[in-house]
């Protein structure tokens, strides 16, 4: 199949690394993947598939494929309005949750294109928005690349927390960066710890809490920072599916994460992480404490999640999304 995927650019986020990784593992698949986005976009992550460099996603620049697969809004209405193939409306997330426009983002929804949803919880959430039914399609992880090194407290002794800080100026409103502060500024009194932090917008960054600032430029690097932690902290409100935890339970490490909604398709809570409620400080603090210093518990649910994350493949994601066009 010709497959097109119409993007505004390749940066950093989950959407955008969501993108590359079913893009690649379509094109490992046979299928001829072409992604078009504006020059002024930017591609962080590689592409094994074609990249076109248009001026402006418009009609006449989206090339002819058997399907087009917009992921954001702003997408849709070019593929849709170029007829040079069947649009499935590709959901990393239902938009009008964050975006200003939002009667726009919605209404791009309701133009009759069948829609792949990336979670049970993201399925319903446009059931119950637009009386809409999707198909999911699930995240993955790239095993080979996310799985355990050794850990930075197997030499120092001193446990690690490892945290992805979202700027909120750039958007990112709903992370729950502060919660995280809060709640292990209630820890630095009762247990020591060590604190990586990485923030993909690059913002300055001065925190009241010590910690050491890593940035990751790829995934394997990301996969370090995962692994050399002992806990891994997610804090967002809402996510469709939740690529982080999943990619930190496939490098040996230990979750904290909140009911955020995505996550749901593979969490358990007790299990393969600890589940707290989103944008409560006390229990985050409380589970964080409990997992530092509860060794054979910590040790107990990395190992569980580990074994999960082998089975959230992209290949797997790249047959679902298959199957599902070759039903149309």
């Amino acid at each position: 199949m010709k497959i097109v995927f119409p993007v505004l650019s390749l940066e950093t986020g989950g959407g955008a690394r969501f993108i590359y990784h079913l893009a690649n593992s379509l094109v490992d698949k046979g299928h001829d993947i072409e992604v078009v986005m504006p020059e002024s976009g930017a591609q962080v992550w590689p592409l094994r598939a074609k990249l076109k460099r248009v001026k402006e996603l418009t009609p006449s620049s989206i090339p002819s494929a058997d399907f087009i697969l917009p992921n954001f809004y702003l997408t849709v209405k070019p593929a849709w309005e170029s007829g040079k193939g069947r649009v499935v409306r590709l959901s990393l997330g239902y938009e009008p949750l964050w975006v200003p426009d939002s009667e726009t983002a919605k209404q791009t929804y309701m133009i009759g294109a069948p829609i792949m949803s990336i979670s049970q919880w993201h399925r319903q959430i446009l059931l119950q928005e637009t009386g809409l039914e999707s198909t999911v399609i699930s995240g993955g992880v790239d095993t080979s690349v996310f799985h355990p090194y050794p850990k930075h407290s197997e030499r120092t002794g001193r446990k690690n927390i490892y945290y992805i800080l979202r700027d909120p100026a750039s958007g990112y409103t709903w992370k729950g960066g502060t919660d995280f502060f809060n709640a292990i500024t209630r820890l630095k009194n009762s247990v020591d710890f060590g604190l990586t932090i990485s923030v993909p917008e690059s913002i300055p960054f001065a925190s009241l809490f010590p910690c050491e600032i890593k940035t990751a430029a790829t995934d394997f690097e990301l996969a370090q920072l995962y692994a050399s932690a002992d806990l891994f902290v997610y804090t967002s409100y809402f996510e469709a599916f939740g690529l982080p935890p999943l990619e930190a339970m496939a490098c040996g490490t230990a979750v904290v994460t909140t009911d955020c909604g995505g996550v749901r398709d593979y969490v358990r809570s007790g299990e393969n992480c600890l589940l707290v409620p989103p944008s409560d400080s006390d229990q985050l603090s409380k589970a964080i404490y409990n997992l530092l210093t509860r060794d054979a518990e910590r040790q107990q649910i990395a190992a569980r999640g580990h074994l999960l994350a082998q089975a959230w493949t992209w290949q797997r994601t790249a047959n679902q999304v298959e199957a599902f066009l070759q039903s149309l």
